[in-house]
């Protein structure tokens, strides 16, 4: 079972869609599974950790709108013409505030763009490039495979510098900007590899300028590059783009929800 399939088989069972024998059946294979446990643990520490950003986020409001309350009460005292209007602004407020709460705390399946770039994004993976040959790709790749991507990059850059279209450094240049948190040099690199349209890496490069745009926070254009992939059935990355557009499309729905809500409260 690939990785994706582990992903959708923790958030099947953590969202509680699996009946008696799949979950017994989940909860077995965990045991004995060290991919599906390190997948399971990752998503239970994700999960936390958003949940007490979200707590720590809620409580804030809770405690500015009680403020905003408390002030209100004071000046109520040197003010006695105060409208009805204006307690309920304050009311729906403090309403909407306790519903976006809830929504984020209790709701699980909720996926931020930090969070799918975690599930889907596979660290320093490699397309099998030889080492051999140029020395400097040689020494570019062995940091690579050490996790130094800052050296390595220095190195790509140095081996481009004289070969500048070298679609296999390219890419790996690309990756190595992501593990540096570079997202527009990153972006420049798969860019380049897919309008060479023809090579080894193209549809690789498709799939992490998505991941790429996510990192990044830009979740629009991201979209637009995993449908693109998923109206392509022979693509390779076909099935995972599908499943990251139905998690994106799962946020973006409680996105919605919550501005319909914040615009209840302009006609006061």
């Amino acid at each position: 079972m690939n990785r994706l399939k582990y992903t959708e088989w923790v958030d099947s069972y953590v969202e509680g869609e699996l009946d008696e024998a799949s979950r017994k059946k989940f909860e077995a294979e965990l045991s004995v599974n060290l991919d599906l446990a390190l997948e399971y643990h990752l998503e239970q520490d994700l999960s936390k950790a958003l949940q007490q950003e979200d707590m720590i986020d809620f409580r804030a409001k809770c405690i500015e709108a009680q403020n905003d309350i408390n002030l209100s009460e004071k000046k109520l005292v040197k003010i006695v013409h105060i409208t009805r209007k204006y307690w309920y602004a304050a009311a729906s407020v403090l309403l909407i505030g306790l519903i976006i709460g809830g929504l984020w705390l209790f709701n699980p399946g909720s996926y931020s763009a930090e969070k799918l770039f975690k599930m889907y994004y596979k660290s320093g993976e490699t397309i099998g490039l030889s080492r051999s040959g140029n020395v400097d790709m040689a020494e570019a790749l062995r940091y690579f495979g050490k996790n130094d991507f800052q050296t390595a990059e220095r190195l790509f850059d140095k081996i481009l510098a004289d070969d500048p279209h070298n679609i296999a450094v390219i890419y790996y240049s690309g990756i190595s900007n992501i593990e540096i948190k570079n997202f527009p040099k990153a972006i420049m690199m798969f860019e380049s590899i897919i309008n060479d349209n023809n090579n080894l890496y193209t549809e690789n490069a498709d799939w992490y300028l998505g991941l790429t745009h996510l990192a990044a926070g830009n979740i629009d254009q991201a979209q637009d590059i995993f449908n693109v992939i998923a109206s392509t059935t022979d693509h390779y990355y076909y099935d995972e783009a599908k499943s990251i557009l139905e998690k994106i499309g799962k946020g973006e729905k409680n996105k919605n929800f919550i501005n319909n809500l914040f615009f209840l409260i302009l006609p006061f």
